[in-house]
């Protein structure tokens, strides 16, 4: 067998080992690190079972640029950008964080610089600003946070770094080059076919998706996203920048065309990427990096202790602004994983190293600063970050837009996925995708309540799913009881209501900001089990208005206790949410 053959071999079965070993032992190290170990052993630095090929070095590059993609699709810009008010508490802190965190990387690097040891201050400024996408968005989908209000502060935070990491570390290349102004320009270009799409995403959504378009065989959906990944790294390689730029920016115009159908898509793509692709680009970087020369140069090894502890204690500043938001041991263990330096560091620190702005020790101290960095910030952020939350199930909803959307939003903002269909055409069409997940249906607003019923029917035969909620009137209850479904009849529910105002006055129920602080907590406070409600001291603006125990559900009364693993749901006024959480849920152990 040709060396290029054994190489890809090597790294295939590395990929494959890794995460059995480590799942199976339950060790607190991520798979990036472990990769990375097993790439310098058999690379190198090692035995050379590893040899660098074209074709080597194209997977690599591709399962770089794989996981940018990958975070540009995850990243939930709607999170930074254009949060509504009161579902991200506090988020106007993100830009001051991002910019503290900036600006305590220039500090360093001019404090490094007047010590004399380095001597190009606004590059390891730019480097050491940068974060890990390759380390925090794996870490995250392993302890199941990726859609926390705790994993998106992450994200957004490692978004706005790494993007200004990334533009700097162009920029600064292309004016190190002739006809800078021209490069920079061409750069900015790049941002041309993402408006593009952003204007054409309507339609492309249709293409994909529309009509059973998206089959087993097409799979016109993965095939798309390839295509857009390959365009926006060409274009990238052409305009003669980052080639991870073009793939983050590659994710970000896949989440604008694939819309509500994302979750789908993703799935395909996770499987894709952390399947192969992204093994593969961890294990090169190990088996690429020769430690030789490093072991027999002092400098290099001071300039990694230095370089290290800028980094933690760039994460530390921005932990102490994080305490203005969540609890001091959460802000803390989000600084542990943020201070991880990988990918955006090393390929950033290889462009100015190409284009002579950094020194071949530098570049080398940079490296082992981000190989050491993913080693030791992971395992702890392991130790400090909060559980995964409960599983939430998916949930459908069919009808009109202007009813099935608003509640898809705030069940979102609760961290449910939330698949919306405004006929039952367009859901049989999905079923195949929906069905593994989908735990709960309802069919609302449409104007004939027997059309309900009968797309409730369709909706529990296709999704094989016993708890579809459907819109009727009170002729039609027995009627939708018999078919197995679960009423919701408007005027009981409306008596209902009214009888919680009139017994909890202090309530104040009808708000317009009703659903913004509406929470469904699992109970599993040991604190709050077999009490009843009235003696849990609620403050009096706050109101029970659901059990969930099992498939069955309760109506609260005063008397009424509480089992582990129910779902109570609350009305209560925003500013109240996190204690209220926190009275019925178990504290995290941190």
């Amino acid at each position: 067998m040709s060396h290029i053959i054994v190489s890809i071999l090597v790294v295939s079965i590395i990929a494959l080992m890794v995460p059995w070993v480590l799942l199976r032992t339950k060790a607190k190290i991520p798979f990036a690190a472990a990769e990375i170990l097993l790439g310098l052993i058999f690379g190198k630095s090692g035995l050379q079972w590893i040899h660098n090929s074209g074709p080597i070095s194209f997977l690599s590059l591709f399962g770089l640029s794989y996981i940018m993609f990958l975070y540009g699709l995850e990243t939930n810009l709607d999170s930074w950008l254009k949060r509504r008010p009161g579902t991200l508490p506090h988020s106007q802190w993100l830009w001051p964080i991002a910019l503290v965190w900036m600006v305590l990387a220039f500090v360093e690097a001019f404090a490094f610089w007047s010590w004399g040891l380095i001597h190009h201050t606004v590059a390891v400024a730019l480097l050491l600003g940068s974060s890990a996408p390759t380390v925090l968005l794996p870490t995250l989908k392993e302890r199941g946070l990726v859609e926390t209000t705790f994993g998106q502060w992450i994200l957004s935070i490692g978004f706005v770094v790494d993007f200004s990491s990334l533009l700097g570390v162009t920029a600064l290349a292309a004016l190190n080059q002739h006809g800078a102004v021209l490069r920079i320009f061409l750069v900015l270009l790049l941002f041309i076919p993402a408006l593009i799409a952003k204007s054409t995403s309507k339609f492309l959504h249709r293409a994909w998706f529309g009509r059973g378009q998206d089959s087993v065989t097409g799979q016109i959906g993965v095939r798309g996203v390839m295509m857009i990944i390959t365009l926006f790294i060409a274009l990238a390689d052409t305009l003669g920048t980052i080639t991870v730029l073009g793939a983050f920016l590659a994710g970000i115009v896949v989440s604008m065309i694939a819309g509500r159908d994302r979750p789908i898509l993703q799935d395909k793509l996770d499987a894709l990427g952390f399947g192969y692709f992204i093994p593969f680009f961890f294990v090169t970087v190990g088996s690429n990096l020769n430690l030789r020369p490093a072991l027999s140069s002092n400098h290099i090894w001071i300039l990694t202790a230095i370089f290290l502890g800028g980094v933690a204690a760039i994460s530390a500043g921005a932990a102490w602004l994080l305490t203005r938001i969540f609890p001091r041991s959460r802000a803390f263990a989000m600084a542990t994983l943020l201070a991880t330096r990988l990918s955006v560091t090393v390929a950033g620190s290889l462009i100015l190293y190409q284009a002579h702005i950094i020194s071949q020790s530098l570049y080398l101290a940079m490296v082992m600063t981000s190989v050491l960095s993913a080693f030791i910030f992971p395992p702890l952020f392991h130790r400090l970050s909060p559980a995964p939350p409960p599983a939430r199930h998916d949930i459908v909803l069919v009808g009109p837009n202007h009813w099935t959307r608003p509640m898809a939003a705030h069940l979102a903002d609760d961290e449910y996925r939330v698949f919306t269909y405004e006929n039952i055409e367009a859901l049989v069409t999905a079923a195949r995708d929906l069905a593994p997940r989908v735990r709960t249906a309802a069919v609302l607003g449409t104007e004939a309540w027997e059309r309900n019923l009968r797309w409730g029917t369709i909706i529990a035969d296709t999704l094989q799913i016993d708890h579809v909620i459907v819109d009727v009137p009170i002729e039609g209850l027995e009627e939708a009881q018999n078919s197995g479904l679960v009423p919701f009849v408007a005027a009981v529910a409306s008596m209902q209501l009214l009888e919680t105002m009139i017994r909890s006055p202090a309530a104040s129920i009808i708000d317009s900001r009703l659903w913004s602080s509406t929470l469904d907590l699992t109970v599993t406070n040991p604190e709050a089990l077999h009490v009843p409600l009235r003696d849990l001291q609620l403050p009096e603006d706050t109101l029970v208005i659901g059990i969930t125990r099992g498939r069955e559900h309760l109506v609260p009364r005063g008397s009424s206790t509480l089992q582990a693993g129910d779902i109570i749901t609350i009305v209560c006024p925003g500013a109240r949410r996190h204690d209220i959480r926190t009275l019925f849920e178990m504290p995290q152990s941190l």
